[in-house]
């Protein structure tokens, strides 16, 4: 089992942890799509591909590619073509990346973590990501949108609402539903070894099956339920109240909590955690620690820029994404990292707000500097890249400003990037 230690994970160890991963021969032999593939010495080698990939492609390719030669030889950079690049990247598994996403997130339960009540608590969410307007991908991944003519993916993520981390994360033709992908990160939970998890669903995805799945796993759930799930439930009093689901000749033993939200509508929601310690109050402040995952898909697509993709094809499609997801994941690193440094400073200040990074100024400190830092082989040197990257951070804050909500935007959706538009500087 995961043992839960003092010190936090920090920036330092994500890049020594990444770059064992980027140097090792295993790595590489299981990354790439064929064994003859980047053998040879090449422009862009494998490690240089991939950190390249991490360098944030969001300006036109080429002007990417030349910028990112600079940094590996500013006195004599090497000349690389979009198109060798766009024939170059379709040798590297989108597994690849997804490997990087997934053990910085198994790292960090190797140091001190957040929980609730001794439980890592986990939202699963799923959403719809618009495509470059491509009719290969439309074929590959599906459609969405008015008249269903917009190429789109289904996402899925397994994010950790305590220690804003995804730990797992899916991207798969609109085919393919979310409770499919629930089961793929439910089964990969059981490798980072946690002693006690529980997850956090929306009213999508509440069903006899996924609940009876989750309980196999040892694992503990709440979830939000829609009405006339069950006649039962929805006769039921506010409160908690313990009952027994029947489906044909199986049945699951399960708690309902019900109480009103500020707008007079009940809401429902039911477990397999039956602490008796724990009342209506415990449960109604559980659910809410999921609005995160809303938030962290928000940033991805705004922040990080998820749905600016790089390329046409369903390998660039994935490894974009997975990508996004990890630069967000060492972004969270860093202002987890960031914090207990800027409240210290901020405390002798008075101000009415508490304040935090700028996730823009956290995305903009990355840009070049992850890599610099990720191809520097003297310590001493990386330690001060590492250094300058903090100072960055704490440099542009935010405040909290505690209760905020922000509406759901009902009007049609509109393409935030234009693949053919892409900004030259």
């Amino acid at each position: 089992m995961a043992k839960r230690k003092k010190i936090r994970l920090n920036l330092s160890s994500i890049l020594g942890m990444l770059s064992n991963i980027l140097h090792s021969k295993e790595y590489l032999e299981r990354s790439r799509k064929k064994p003859t593939d980047f053998t040879r010495n090449r422009k862009l080698s494998f490690m240089h591909m991939v950190l390249f990939m991490l360098n944030m492609v969001k300006t036109s390719t080429q002007v990417a590619l030349d910028r990112f030669f600079e940094l590996l030889d500013r006195a004599n950079p090497t000349q690389m073509s979009q198109p060798s690049f766009s024939e170059a990247r379709q040798k590297l598994k989108p597994e690849a990346i997804q490997e990087l996403q997934e053990r910085i997130a198994a790292e960090l339960y190797q140091y001190g973590f957040d929980t609730w009540h001794g439980y890592a608590v986990f939202a699963i969410d799923g959403s719809k990501i618009q495509l470059p307007d491509d009719e290969k991908l439309r074929t590959v991944f599906g459609t969405a949108g008015r008249g269903s003519t917009a190429p789109t993916a289904q996402a899925s993520i397994l994010y950790d609402t305590l220690n804003d981390i995804v730990a797992f994360a899916e991207i798969e033709p609109m085919t393919v539903g979310e409770r499919t992908l629930a089961v793929r990160h439910i089964d990969k939970l059981a490798g980072l070894g946690l002693e006690k998890s529980l997850i956090i669903f929306d009213r999508g995805y509440p069903a006899f099956d996924l609940m009876q799945y989750i309980e196999s796993k040892g694992v503990k759930y709440l979830m939000r339920l829609k009405t006339k799930f069950n006649t039962d439930i929805d006769a039921m009093g506010l409160g908690l109240h313990d009952y027994v689901l029947v489906q044909k000749d199986e049945s699951i033993n399960i708690r309902v909590i019900k109480f009103p939200l500020p707008g007079g509508e009940i809401e429902t929601l039911v477990t397999n955690l039956t602490d008796g310690r724990m009342g209506t109050n415990a449960f109604k402040n559980l659910y809410f620690k999921r609005w995160p995952v809303e938030t962290k898909y928000g940033a991805s697509k705004l922040k990080f820029e998820l749905e600016n993709f790089s390329g046409r094809t369903e390998i660039a499609i994935r490894q974009d994404f997975y990508v996004t997801l990890t630069l967000a994941n060492v972004a969270s690193v860093v202002m987890n990292e960031a914090q207990p440094i800027i409240d210290i400073e901020q405390e002798e200040k008075k101000n009415k707000y508490d304040y935090q990074a700028n996730v823009n100024q956290v995305v903009g400190s990355l840009k070049d500097r992850l890599v610099c830092a990720l191809l520097e082989p003297r310590p001493g040197v990386m330690a001060a890249k590492v250094a300058r990257i903090m100072f960055l951070v704490r440099r542009n804050l935010t405040p909290i400003r505690p209760n905020r909500s922000v509406p759901r935007n009902p009007t049609p959706r509109k393409a935030r990037f234009r693949f053919n538009q892409k900004s030259n500087c």
